[in-house]
């Protein structure tokens, strides 16, 4: 994109932010609290609010030329690996454990969470972009949430939240898998990630965004004011678009 379009794209997501952040003030509380009135709408203006903040700092980042080298360069090799894992994983525990009474540092903790999953989308946006299969890949996406949304909110019987502890078993697996798939080739020049591995990744985010749906549906109707929290709510939807985004862009990828 040249100069211009860069700066329409920008002042566009901001302009986004900016309604959506409005029309969160004027739903999702009351009194300065969460409220459980239109609990579905208020979850899912969340989950579009972090969703454009990490489109708005990805296009910043590639707009000013930043590359990998330079922002992933305290965390190279498979050491710098764990170290972004267990750093992401910290702020997570972290804004899940803030209650949603202190709602100013909940925010802010959010908002970080929210930067640091823009920079972890970016290295898949510059290989999709670099490999012009970014149209196809967001097209992909979006066809997934959408229609797996509508299965999920046409056909909730069709999904228990008892898919839950089996679903994190086989995700810690496949992490595990991978690891030492990779550890196994660490001396291969020329590894590369076997597409199987996208694919499985797909499938299993495609039962998490299910199931994550599901809960927060069931959630709407057992919701407290006491203890409505939208934004650890949003949080599950979020990281099932962020992964199915990554593994979308390797599988379809060279």
């Amino acid at each position: 994109m040249n100069t211009q379009q860069n700066q329409i794209t920008t002042f566009s997501l901001i302009g986004l932010i900016a309604i959506i952040c409005v029309s969160i003030y004027n739903s999702a509380f009351k009194g300065g609290r969460f409220t459980c009135n239109r609990y579905i709408l208020n979850s899912y203006l969340y989950i579009l609010l972090v969703l454009v903040l990490m489109i708005l700092e990805v296009l910043y980042l590639d707009t000013n030329k930043i590359g990998m080298n330079e922002l992933f360069r305290h965390f190279s090799g498979l050491g710098g690996f764990f170290m972004l894992l267990i750093l992401v994983i910290g702020i997570l525990i972290v804004l899940m454990y803030i209650p949603p009474r202190l709602v100013f540092l909940k925010h802010i903790v959010w908002l970080i969470f929210a930067l640091v999953l823009g920079i972890l989308a970016y290295p898949s946006y510059l290989k999709s972009k670099s490999e012009d299969t970014l149209v196809g890949v967001m097209f992909s996406l979006i066809s997934i949430l959408v229609f797996f949304t509508a299965v999920a909110f046409m056909k909730p019987e069709w999904i228990s939240l008892s898919w839950g502890p089996i679903l994190v078993f086989i995700l810690v697996a496949m992490i595990i898998i991978q690891v030492v798939h990779f550890i196994m080739n660490r001396k291969n020049k020329n590894y590369k990630r076997p597409k199987l591995f996208a694919y499985a990744i797909i499938v299993l985010f495609v039962l998490f965004l299910l199931y994550d749906t599901k809960k927060i549906q069931v959630n709407a109707k057992n919701c407290k004011t006491a203890t409505v929290d939208y934004i650890n709510e949003s949080l599950g939807i979020v990281l099932d678009v962020l992964n199915l985004f990554q593994n979308l862009v390797y599988a379809q990828g060279n």
